[in-house]
């Protein structure tokens, strides 16, 4: 059986953790409503859509009348 001051040493180490993982949390909650608004991730993802074609396309004219 555990003596006293084992068991404390063991809750101790069992109330950093938490505390830790509290931290942790805490941490990525807050990343998450700083995130940027949908619509903003929409309109980047579009852009970055458009961007892609535009240049792929500039690409095979390119090839093809070279």
């Amino acid at each position: 059986m555990a003596t006293p001051e084992e068991r404390i040493s063991v809750s101790e180490t069992e109330i950093t953790t938490l505390k830790e993982s509290d931290v942790k949390q805490w941490l990525a909650i807050d990343k998450l409503q700083n995130r940027l608004p949908i619509w903003a991730t929409t309109v980047i993802s579009l852009l970055t859509f458009f961007v892609g074609c535009t240049s792929t396309y500039a690409v095979m004219l390119a090839r093809l009348r070279g």
